[in-house]
């Protein structure tokens, strides 16, 4: 198994990030997390690029169906057909959400 930086050097886009702890940090997004769900479900299809490596995401806003964040909005960002992470309010403006993955590449992305 190849390490970060010799996947990086034989040309892989993927970036890996050291775990932090849920929460960790703070992050300037261009909008509120209220706007971002609204724009999500107006904009169904749009695609955005991460501010890390450019991948192509696109975002679906829905309710948890289950857990901790039962009922509550949630945004999912989509790459490749796959869920990449997600957001809850409460991780809005957080480098990492409730699960420790980076959200930040994507939540700062999302402008109008």
């Amino acid at each position: 198994m190849r390490n970060a930086g010799e996947a990086n050097a034989m040309g892989d886009k993927r970036l890996v990030k050291a775990t932090l702890p849920p929460h960790t940090g703070q992050v300037r997004n261009c909008v509120d997390f209220e706007t971002a769900f609204r724009i999500a479900l107006a904009n169904p299809n749009k695609e955005f690029a991460t501010t890390g490596n450019d991948t192509p995401f696109t975002i679906v806003a829905s309710y948890a169906s289950r857990g901790n964040h039962m009922n509550e909005p949630v945004l999912k960002f989509i790459s490749d057909g796959q869920e990449r992470a997600r957001s809850y309010q409460c991780c809005w403006g957080h480098k990492t959400n409730c699960n420790r993955t980076h959200i930040d590449c994507y939540t700062q992305a999302v402008c109008l």
